[in-house]
């Protein structure tokens, strides 16, 4: 069945007070322009429970607050190497108790799409420094030490299928 829109409260109301001044469910859609089967629901619910507003929908309510979307959110766009696990548990310091698949629904839903982060980074801050240090160390070297420097350079054949694109 195709989704409908719900009536505004006015429209609500006008069909309640003409039933109640007696009109039939066909005479309120002919003046109202709307379906007797759309007059008749509004009048039973009325009557089950007297009232016209818009009753509580079936579903789990929320676990993550819209506050909590924004900062989980935010806490990625930040750092993209940011966990599920690591977001559970700040999460769980806010007072909020969710599971990780919980997690990737909400980030998913907010267009973030998950992607294996590396297991190690490329370069470790150990690995800066001593690249800085042997920067520094050769940094007054003249050229003609690098050209006496032992660099292997390997012939390669001009007709080599490496060299063709494909």
């Amino acid at each position: 069945m195709a989704k409908t829109k719900e009536l505004s409260k006015d429209t609500r109301n006008k069909i309640i007070d003409l039933h109640q001044a007696g009109k039939t469910e066909s005479a309120i859609g002919k003046q109202l322009g709307l379906k007797k089967s759309t007059v008749g629901a509004n009048i039973r619910k009325w009557k089950t429970y007297k009232t016209t507003d818009n009753l509580p929908r079936s579903g789990a309510p929320r676990k993550i607050s819209p506050r909590g979307v924004k900062m989980i959110t935010r806490m990625v766009s930040k750092n993209p190497r940011t966990t599920r696990g690591d977001l559970v548990n700040d999460l769980q310091r806010a007072g909020t108790k969710v599971t990780k698949p919980t997690i990737s629904n909400t980030l998913r839903c907010q267009g973030l799409k998950s992607c294996s982060a590396r297991r190690v980074p490329l370069l470790k801050p150990v690995h800066v420094q001593a690249h800085l240090k042997f920067a520094r160390e050769h940094l007054d070297d003249p050229e003609e030490d690098w050209e006496n420097k032992h660099f292997k350079v390997l012939e390669w054949p001009s007709q080599s299928p490496d060299l063709k694109p494909i």
